[in-house]
């Protein structure tokens, strides 16, 4: 399944947009999901904290990070650091 995250949110998206992208992701549980950030220049880390943090809680981050693909993303290290841990490094 792909979405197109500036289709699904619109050209000018908040935080609390990450929590209707969020339950998207967890009605198709068990399904591989790509995220297309296409034509987006930045999404700021608060965002994926606000979209992955519950599913952090109840999964572990591998199988988020294995299940979950994000493409043209300009700023993919901080998609990884809140996926994988403040540890990871680049």
């Amino acid at each position: 399944m792909e979405i197109k995250v500036k289709e699904y949110l619109g050209e000018s998206f908040s935080i609390e947009d990450a929590i209707l992208l969020r339950e998207t992701i967890m009605k198709n549980e068990g399904k591989n999901i790509t995220l297309d950030f296409a034509g987006i220049n930045s999404v700021p880390s608060t965002f994926f904290n606000c979209l992955f943090g519950e599913l952090l809680y109840k999964r572990q981050r591998r199988e988020i990070f294995d299940r979950i693909d994000v493409k043209n993303l300009s700023n993919p290290s901080d998609y990884s650091r809140v996926v994988l841990g403040t540890a990871f490094v680049s």
